[in-house]
């Protein structure tokens, strides 16, 4: 399988889905006087270009071909699919406001949106549209159509992530005020924002609208957790050594925010006083020349961190296949999948 066409396929069709879905809330007209619809109208238009913002669409498309382990394709599970898109939607959001970044996929973050020069507004507003859009996720997959038993599951472990979320995100944004951080805090940050939120919850909310049972959840668990800290180690990579043009964000915010990465905390705990020192230099100073950036980019390779980071990221990617294989006897086409992008997010340059 060509998994890299495959996701792109998938993309479209499910962008056509959020962007029919959010046509119809437009619709609605919702308000109780001119001024309210007026906002009601910027807010909505701007929650459906943030959510159409070019992107994997993974999430989505695990959700789908967790479902396609078990059962054939249903029109119904794209309405699983995108209620877990517009989750994150939201969730980025309100991450983008507490990393204060200015751009998200190329354009600006919601709270720079709706700022205007008032940043305090800007501010209130992205919290009030990620807690709409984030609402509006779970009511959708409420209302996706297959038994009510199922939905209940799958919304229940839907709430459950997102919970579990939270507590990654305050451990993410609390890291650079632990003075004795190892590489278990952005492990456990991995796991909790990543391995569970963006593997493990889309694949085994799919698999619970197929009736999958327990056993297969356990394994599938397994996979998630491995292919996720994988896809998460890749992704900050990206953030200091991909292209900005690719990637849609700065390739030096990481760094001037002083995210306690596994590259972070490598070159900290195992670089050269000289490398840690160039390290240090940017790392959560918010502001920084671009020679100090540069060298600090340098000390992170010439330490090894970023060497090590790789490693550890391909290696769980293959425990993530191998534990997949554990399935061979659920659909072919569906693992076929699930072993391909465990691969592909860890060699990705996007």
């Amino acid at each position: 399988m060509d998994v890299k066409k495959t996701i792109a396929d998938f993309a479209k069709i499910i962008e056509l889905k959020i962007e029919q879905y959010w046509d119809e809330e437009i619709s609605r007209n919702f308000g109780f006087n001119q001024h309210q619809k007026d906002l009601v109208l910027k807010i909505l238009n701007h929650a459906k270009e943030h959510n159409l913002r070019p992107g994997k669409r993974l999430r989505a498309s695990l959700v789908y071909y967790g479902y396609l382990l078990g059962k054939p394709e249903d029109e119904r599970i794209f309405k699983a699919a995108m209620a877990v898109e517009l989750v994150h939607s939201a969730l980025l959001i309100h991450d983008d406001f507490m990393d204060q970044d200015d751009i998200r996929r190329g354009l600006p973050t919601t709270h720079q949106f709706f700022a205007n020069g008032d940043d305090h507004y800007g501010a209130s507003m992205a919290l009030n549209l990620g807690d709409i859009i984030l609402t509006l996720g779970y009511e959708l997959l409420l209302k996706c159509g297959f038994e009510p038993e199922l939905v209940n599951k799958a919304a229940a472990k839907l709430l459950r992530t997102a919970i579990n979320t939270g507590y990654g995100q305050a451990l993410d944004i609390s890291l650079e005020k632990i003075p004795d951080m190892d590489e278990s805090d952005p492990i456990a940050v991995y796991k909790t924002k990543t391995a569970l939120y963006t593997y493990e919850n889309p694949l085994v909310i799919g698999a619970i609208l197929a009736g999958l049972d327990q056993e297969i959840l356990d394994i599938l668990h397994d996979y998630a957790m491995d292919a996720g800290v994988a896809f998460q180690i890749q992704d900050d990579i990206l953030g200091v050594f991909g292209d900005s043009q690719k990637t849609g964000k700065s390739d030096n915010s990481d760094l001037l925010q002083g995210k306690g990465t596994l590259l972070a905390i490598y070159t900290l705990k195992n670089g050269s006083e000289s490398q840690k020192q160039a390290f240090k230099n940017i790392w959560g100073k918010r502001i920084a020349s671009d020679g100090n950036i540069l060298a600090a980019k340098q000390a992170i390779q010439e330490s090894g961190a970023l060497a090590y980071s790789e490693k550890i990221s391909r290696d769980l990617a293959k425990k993530a296949k191998e534990n997949i294989s554990k399935l061979d006897n659920l659909n072919p086409l569906s693992l076929d999948y699930l072993k391909g992008i465990a691969e592909y997010m860890v060699n990705r340059d996007v």
